[in-house]
């Protein structure tokens, strides 16, 4: 049982973590309090003890999802200590069905919205998928084309990513695939979203960053025009990827109540970590410190 000064004590340092990271409208850092191994959904792993912005905990939807205590930072990026490890349904010795997890969000998003997230790649096919889906919470069978968005820095059928919404979709063309082990930023800008009810011009992009590039843009402040002036490649000046798909005429939006789905498909051990959303902007979206 913890004792009266530990619970204080950790009081104190989550006020003072939220105090200097609770500037995004959504944040996850996966500092759960569960010890590593533990699935998802259970007590010590319904959230992040420094989450904010959500209406509901943890739930697994498919294969499996652990504790881990790993951190994926990045220079001059603000993070919390911890993540965790999606694992696809295992069908056979050489294939793995989808895995993912869910949570509600509580907030509604309109106009210009940022975030990002961070991952680490297990092995990757030709066929494998790694994805940030954004869906209705009632949806039925979860997947790419199901979802409200999707934003994938690995797209089924091909070597790199993808951004768009239930067969409306860009597929980046040229860049860096993703590699197992390493680990990317991804950061994404949806642009015009509207009132539940109301319809607008939408347009979504993203970006993956490897680590040099995480650095190179934090040295810039992740200046919009900086990241516009990018182009795709190796270079810590270049991005890995960028996509971008507009909407025409859409009511497609960041409802209240959507759920963020972390969606993988035939890879296991994949890595998810820090998920931010912001209106404010990029600094926000990213973590980035001060």
């Amino acid at each position: 049982m913890m004792n009266m000064k530990q619970l204080i004590l950790r009081c104190v340092t989550i006020f003072f973590f939220l105090k200097a990271n609770m500037f995004a409208n959504l944040y996850e850092g996966f500092d759960f309090a569960g010890k590593k191994g533990l699935s998802l959904g259970q007590e010590g792993s319904y959230a992040g003890e420094t989450s904010v912005g959500w209406m509901s905990s943890w739930q697994i939807g498919s294969g499996d999802a652990v504790v881990s205590k790993q951190d994926i930072s990045f220079k001059g990026l603000k993070s919390a200590a911890g993540s965790f490890v999606l694992k696809g349904e295992r069908k056979n010795q050489n294939f793995f069905a989808k895995g993912y997890t869910i949570r509600q969000t509580k907030i509604a998003y309109v106009g210009d919205v940022y975030g990002s997230f961070r991952v680490i790649p297990g092995f990757i096919t030709e066929d494998t998928v790694i994805s940030m889906v954004f869906a209705l919470p009632n949806t039925a069978e979860m997947s790419l084309r199901n979802g409200l968005f999707a934003i994938s820095p690995k797209r089924w059928g091909g070597e790199l990513g993808m951004i768009g919404a239930k067969g409306k979709t860009y597929k980046a063309v040229e860049g860096i695939p993703c590699v197992k082990g390493q680990a990317y930023l991804v950061i994404w800008k949806m642009s015009g979203l509207p009132s539940a009810g109301d319809t607008s011009d939408v347009s979504l992009s993203y970006w993956v960053l490897n680590t040099k590039q995480v650095e190179y843009f934090a040295s810039k402040g992740f200046e919009i025009k900086y990241l516009n002036l990018a182009e795709p490649g190796a270079l810590e000046n270049n991005v890995c990827q960028f996509g971008r798909k507009d909407l025409k005429d859409t009511k497609r939006s960041l409802y209240k109540g959507i759920v963020m789905t972390p969606f993988i498909f035939n890879t296991t051990n994949v890595t998810f970590d820090e998920i931010r959303i912001s209106s404010k902007g990029f600094k926000d979206a990213v973590g980035l410190g001060k």
